[in-house]
């Protein structure tokens, strides 16, 4: 019967919670929200040891887990629990790309906020602008994104300041960057994601059109988290972001 609890712990704690809490004798308490045979209606208390000579700092200063013999090491990825959406909405954005935009942005926030996950919306030409703070209230996120039109916010390309106004959220997991065209000054952009890859924030872009690929997959956190699509593929790409983001932390 223990046995069968402790299996039964470990699958509610990876479903509801993500990632462990460590400790060197620590304990989860929580309410099981579907009781199951032999747990009626309480609390349940787990309570177990942890070596603590096995927890320490990676390299780039991240909470890690070593084996035993020191050899392999593995980084403790938290819960994604804050995403911002950078849309572009420059000149070139106008007709189909912003509604698939629009939509994609949708799709995502939904997908988001059946894994836990609170998304906020920005938008960025010429000048960046928040739209919607972190949320996990779908009605009102998607109200405020079917308002979104080019050229509220001027008709360039400044990736820069969008980024810039990301790094001003004091919690912050991972931004996705949506854009067709070339920023104004690539080294601005790449400067203003600095901040945020050293707070360990995940940068994903998705570019269609003109957007430069090679300069996305330098801005994104790693190579694979910047894509190329067809501009009739804006929305899918978006929506599937959150899958690609957020997949594994609950």
């Amino acid at each position: 019967m223990a046995n069968q609890i402790i299996r039964i712990l470990q699958s509610r704690l990876q479903k509801e919670w993500g990632t462990y809490r460590l400790f060197e004798w620590g304990f989860w308490i929580f309410p099981l929200p579907n009781p199951v045979p032999m747990i009626q209606n309480c609390a349940v208390v787990a309570l177990w040891m942890v070596p603590m000579e096995l927890l320490g700092l990676n390299k780039e200063g991240r909470l890690c887990l070593k084996s035993a013999s020191g050899a392999q090491e593995v980084a403790l990825k938290p819960a994604m629990r804050d995403v911002l959406l950078l849309i572009d909405t420059s000149g070139s954005m106008a007709g189909d790309k912003i509604v698939q935009a629009r939509q994609g942005a949708i799709d995502f926030a939904r997908s988001a906020t059946l894994r836990g996950c609170a998304t906020a919306l920005a938008i960025f030409g010429d000048r960046a602008a928040m739209v919607c703070d972190p949320t996990v209230e779908t009605p009102a996120f998607e109200k405020k994104v079917n308002r979104l039109e080019v050229g509220i916010v001027g008709g360039s390309t400044d990736l820069g300041a969008g980024l810039t106004l990301a790094a001003k959220f004091p919690k912050l997991n991972a931004v996705v960057v949506v854009t067709d065209g070339q920023s104004n000054s690539r080294e601005a952009a790449l400067k203003a994601a600095e901040p945020l890859k050293q707070r360990g924030i995940e940068i994903l872009c998705i570019g269609t059109d003109d957007a430069d690929q090679k300069f996305l997959k330098e801005l994104a956190t790693r190579s694979d988290l910047a894509i190329h699509v067809e501009a009739q593929n804006l929305r899918t790409s978006i929506g599937q972001a959150s899958q690609l983001l957020l997949g594994s932390s609950r």
